[in-house]
């Protein structure tokens, strides 16, 4: 079993061309963006009969990296620099998420979209966020919009979002917020292969915790490589307040706290959610950040061997990571259970990002 990397039109979403990569890296993160990076040695004749200005076009190709034939990161072909001397080409690589800022959540993609009643979107707030992806893909032309990602069934639920054309919100800030809101999903879009060689993604939402895995490092032949602890109380709140819209006296506000489950002292934070105008939505909102933020984390990176008994492409994000640990400082020896949140990857290892249960 090995690495591979293909690069692959973002036209059609196929002509898969393998190409040989010096180095590489990537990964993927819940609810965030994850760059990806490649190197090529294009001095070697063999490399330069497919490495060329075709296959490492910018916007218009993305590398695939896949082990084991199971593709496990994608990123469009963004920024490249090559070193005439040495013949080295950098490649620098954006995954989907990098796309969401570029699409806007628009009935009409053009001029009087302002003009226009809002979109409005109903059910639960994992359906919300594929219809507001769905809505930044439907737009003129559509070859050039449609992107090949397999979706989830629509799920019932409460929720109701509004979408103002003369706000112009895009695809990734109202992910952001269906995100970040109380009850909110985790989002994973990871790689695949499709049919007739093409690429596609599958789009994964709401309380992801699908997958578990074992690591003992405290063996002599154990996978892991690596291990960091690190802990963070930087970012948290007591207290969040929480402003809509309006402005002066007429502004709407929301506050919430966790005093009562917190014994250190106040730490206030005022954050602004532009474009709510709904008290209960708002709420919801402060609510999970107070909830995201009223203790300090503790996190664990992970590295292992790639051709370990665990496969990177066997990874789901958001499943259960249990690990066994000697000599550690802040979290605990012996058995515990962690949340895979990301991971990251290059020839030698993958490195796991991981969050401590109920932390």
């Amino acid at each position: 079993m090995s690495w591979k990397v293909y690069s692959v039109s973002t036209s059609t979403w196929k002509d898969r061309i393998e190409v040989p990569a010096d180095t590489f890296s990537g990964g993927r993160q819940l609810n965030a963006t994850s760059q990806g990076a490649a190197t090529f040695l294009t001095k070697n004749a063999k490399v330069r009969e497919v490495v060329t200005p075709v296959t490492m076009a910018k916007l218009r190709r993305a590398l695939v990296v896949e082990w084991a034939g199971v593709p496990v990161y994608a990123g469009l072909i963004v920024d490249t620099n090559r070193d005439l001397f040495t013949g080295v080409l950098e490649v620098q690589l954006a995954d989907i998420w990098w796309i969401w800022k570029a699409r806007h959540v628009l009935a009409m993609h053009g001029a009087g979209v302002e003009k226009l009643p809002p979109l409005v979107f109903t059910g639960h707030l994992a359906t919300i966020a594929k219809k507001a992806i769905q809505e930044g893909m439907d737009a003129a032309p559509l070859a050039r919009y449609d992107l090949p990602i397999i979706w989830e069934a629509d799920l019932p639920g409460p929720d109701v979002r509004e979408y103002y054309g003369y706000n112009f919100p895009t695809v990734a800030d109202v992910l952001d917020e269906l995100i970040k809101t109380d009850g909110g999903p985790d989002l994973d879009f990871p790689p695949q292969w499709g049919p007739d060689f093409g690429f596609q993604w599958a789009m994964r939402s709401g309380n992801l915790v699908s997958g578990y895995w074992e690591w003992d490092a405290t063996t002599r032949k154990t996978d892991v490589i690596g291990i960091k602890e690190s802990g963070s109380g930087a970012n948290v709140a007591n207290k969040v307040i929480g402003t809509g819209e309006g402005s002066g006296e007429d502004i709407l506000v929301k506050a919430e706290e966790s005093f009562a489950t917190s014994d250190f002292p106040a730490l206030e934070r005022v954050e602004s959610y532009s474009g709510i105008k709904n008290r209960d939505q708002l709420a919801a909102r402060a609510r999970a950040d107070v909830e995201a933020g009223n203790e300090p984390t503790e996190q664990l990176s992970l590295s292992i061997r790639p051709d370990g008994a665990v496969a990177v492409s066997d990874l789901l994000l958001g499943g259960t990571v249990r690990v066994n640990l000697a000599d550690a400082f802040y979290v605990p020896n012996g058995w515990s259970d962690w949340r895979l949140l990301g991971f990251t990857f290059t020839r030698e290892s993958v490195d796991l990002q991981l969050q401590q249960q109920g932390g």
